[in-house]
This record gives C-alpha cells, structure tokens and sequence, in this order.
C-alpha cells in the first residue's frame, strides 16, 4: 500500500502499527515479512507485505483493508492498495535460504 502522511504524523503512527501489525500478520500462514519505506525528503510511504504464496496473500487481504482504512483515518491522505507478483529476485547467500519465502 501507498499513502502521503508528515513526517510528525509517520512518528506516531509507525509505533501504534508496530504493536498490533507483527502478531496480526505472523498469526497468517505464508506471512514472510514486512517492509516500510518512506521516499527520503517527500511525505510518500510504501508499505510492502511479503507472502509465501497466494494462499496467504488473501488470508491477509481484509486485515490490509483495515489498515488502510486507520492509516487513512491517522492521516488524512488517499491510501492505494495493490498487488504484486514476484517475477524474479536476487537473494544474497545468507537470506531466505532456510524458509520457503
């Protein structure tokens, strides 16, 4: 997902979803990770869910809508959610090796 927010907004709202994201998407098979960028210099955010498989991306989809919709709610801009499928991937020799994902 993608969203606008200040930087003041990012420093409150980024520890509130830290407690409840981890056990809310490590409780889903297939969940493999999660990744937050934020464009240096701009207010535009990437949120970046990563799943084992199909399966698990859509166990996760409504939890995706609800924080879209708090995210939304905490800062007043557009959230956009899309789906990616990985069509290929450069792992260094210690990453991902002793998981499926």
């Amino acid at each position: 997902m993608t969203f606008s927010a200040r930087h003041e907004i990012l420093t409150t709202l980024i520890p509130a979803l830290r407690q409840d994201l981890p056990a809310t998407y490590e409780a889903i098979p297939g969940f493999c990770g999660l990744l937050v960028l934020e464009k240096p210099g701009t207010d535009h955010v990437l949120a970046i869910t990563l799943w084992e498989s199909k399966r698990g991306l859509d166990a996760s989809e409504h939890h995706a809508r609800d924080y879209a919709r708090t995210i939304s709610k905490a800062t007043g801009a557009e959230v956009s959610h899309s789906t990616y499928q990985v069509i290929g991937s450069i792992m260094t020799a210690s990453a991902g090796r002793d998981t499926e994902c």
